[in-house]
């Protein structure tokens, strides 16, 4: 390849391209909301590798006849109706200085081709400045391009893309199938007809409102906008009564002009009816000099009472602190060794574990257990350490890199004693209304420390399941499930005498086995188990309990293990019992939330 990916890797940050992707959309969709338009929007950096593959082609370069690439970043604007590709295109057109002229789908009358309109934009400086890459070795603009669609098309788009114009396959792919093909373009000829019947709907619609005196409707069916459920006032609607030529020009107003004028009316949080109404009087239409001053003042004192109070401060509000993951556990002694070079072990792959988080940030992180402070926005690590009295209490925060607004928080100690005493408590800060996917996140030296050296939890943790078979077993098996010293849950998996219905219970040990004990009973163990419990033969065969510190218990038949399904069954095509993987999954899941 020409061009050498981890090169472009290195000097390009497609990060920071992407961070101002986000600014660029969010800056585009407070312009949208204000004027009330039904979109979707979009944005996508290239990465390295489409970078170098799209230099490639012929044509790119630095040459006085060749060209730059202007897509390093893309966002796509998707419109609900076909008549808003036109505004939005004016709004963009207004907002950033363009480059070039827009390119759009070349349709004759005998053929359809998906409708786009395609055009590229300058970088503002003001993000520009906020970019700390290097684009300057290879033929790329710092410009932006902007797709425009209507929903209709969106999904054909990515379709003919990849099955036409993209297709491997070159003309092949439709060779001696022309039929098929014009098939497809009757397809793409329906598309471009559903666009232009649903205006046709809604206009008409819009008069039949007008003919009957449906004030609110006629201005839905007309303008299409974003309404907030405010309805019109009552007193806007008795002028409109009163006085129907007033009403025929709002009727009249053409849509674009109209959406123009809500960009330019300034500050609203959303669009009313009654807002309309008084921006259309405002600035758009022509009627009768006293009728608009009268107008005016009506919608003046309607907008007036009907404006909420704004708050002359921004008001903080507390995070809400979410638990992510939680141990405490003793780590095991080899006799053979020195308790204190355990101790060093384990402070090592803590501090190694913190050195790669903080990777791009410093690189002086002690492995061993000695004071260290080091503050950067957005970045704290404290640690606290002394070998001679056996303490090591480490500290770290940071922010999230990928989602907006969180900050996640490690706090792990060791006190070392005859065992050494670990715990670990991590959680993540915030909004209130921000929705996290998935609140349970362990650290990797939990499982290097366990690997390396080892956890009890009254017995030792391990990644296999313990085997019971013996009476002697089964009673201290009981014992254990009793004892109040253990902290973390007991899973106890059942044989099951069809090996068709068995849970997985190799895979969930591996899974839960640094947090959770994993136990499986012999089905020769079942008989002595019922004379241990209070359930029959049947309802122990292939059965799951779990056990949690708390005294909770969850007892699972093999009818409702063999009954478990998934929301989101990723596997539906998957070999095997899928329904074994659901329980499973759901095993897991049940865990880990109770370990947050």
């Amino acid at each position: 390849m020409k061009y050498n990916i981890e090169e472009i890797q290195e000097k390009i940050h497609i990060r920071q391209i992407e961070g101002i992707g986000d600014r660029l959309e969010e800056d585009i969709q407070t312009i949208l909301n204000r004027a009330g338009i039904y979109f979707r929007i979009f944005s996508r950096a290239k990465t390295p590798f489409s970078i170098a593959q799209k230099l490639e082609k012929p044509g790119y370069g630095f040459g006085e006849n060749e060209k730059k690439m202007q897509d390093l970043l893309g966002l796509r604007v998707v419109v609900y109706y076909q008549d808003d590709i036109d505004i939005v295109r004016t709004i963009l057109e207004k907002t950033f200085r363009q480059v070039g002229s827009w390119a759009k789908t070349d349709n004759t009358e005998e053929e359809f081709k998906a409708s786009k309109l395609n055009g590229v934009f300058w970088i503002p400086e003001e993000y520009q400045r906020l970019y700390n890459g290097d684009i300057s070795f290879l033929p790329i603009d710092a410009t932006f391009e902007v797709q425009l669609r209507t929903i209709s098309f969106e999904g054909w788009h990515e379709i003919e893309h990849d099955m036409r114009y993209k297709s491997p396959y070159g003309e092949e792919f439709w060779r001696n199938n022309e039929d098929l093909s014009r098939t497809l373009n009757c397809v793409l000829a329906n598309l471009e007809l559903c666009d232009w019947s649903t205006l046709n709907v809604f206009d008409k619609l819009a008069y039949y409102h007008f003919t009957e005196g449906n004030w609110e409707m006629m201005m839905k069916g007309k303008f299409r906008l974003r309404f907030e459920s405010q309805p019109l006032a009552k007193e806007l609607g008795a002028f409109l009564d009163a006085n129907r030529e007033v009403a025929y020009c709002l009727y009249r107003c053409p849509r674009p002009e109209v959406l123009f004028a809500l960009l330019r009316d300034g500050y609203h949080d959303a669009i009313t009816y009654d807002l309309l109404v008084k921006v259309i009087n405002d600035s758009v239409a022509d009627y009768d000099t006293k009728l608009r001053r009268k107008l005016s003042k009506l919608c003046h004192d309607v907008l007036k009472k009907d404006k909420p109070a704004r708050n002359e401060r921004l008001e903080l509000n507390p995070l809400d602190v979410t638990p992510s993951f939680q141990l405490s556990v003793n780590l095991c002694h080899d006799p053979q060794r020195d308790v204190n070079q355990e101790f060093l072990a384990a402070v090592k792959l803590i501090a190694n574990w913190a050195q790669g988080r903080f990777r791009n940030i410093t690189g002086d992180i002690p492995d061993a257990p000695v004071d260290y402070e080091f503050h950067e926005a957005g970045y704290n690590l404290q640690i606290l350490g002394n070998v001679s009295l056996g303490f090591y209490k480490l500290s770290l925060e940071h922010v999230d890199a990928e989602r907006k607004g969180v900050v996640w928080r490690t706090k792990v100690s060791l006190e070392r004693s005859e065992r050494i005493r670990m715990k670990v408590d991590c959680d993540y800060c915030h909004n209130p209304d921000r929705l996290i996917r998935d609140s349970f996140t362990k650290p990797r030296f939990v499982d290097e420390i366990f690997r390396k050296i080892g956890y009890e939890d009254d017995i030792p943790m391990s990644l296999k399941p313990h085997k019971v078979e013996k009476m002697k077993e089964i009673e201290e098996l009981g014992r254990f499930i009793n004892n109040h010293a253990r902290s973390l849950p007991v899973v106890l998996a059942v044989e099951e005498e069809d090996p068709e219905r068995q849970i997985n219970i190799n895979r969930l040990a591996e899974t839960v086995g640094t947090y959770a004990h994993v136990f499986l009973v012999s089905k020769k163990a079942i008989p002595m188990l019922v004379g241990t419990s209070d359930f029959t033969p049947d309802e122990l065969n292939g059965a799951v309990w779990v056990t949690f510190q708390n005294g909770e218990d969850k007892f699972y038949t093999r009818e409702s293990i063999a009954n478990s399904r998934f929301d989101f069954n990723k596997y539906a095509f998957d070999p095997g019992n899928v329904y074994e993987k659901a329980f499973r999954h759901k095993l897991v899941r049940l865990i880990k939330e109770k370990n947050c």
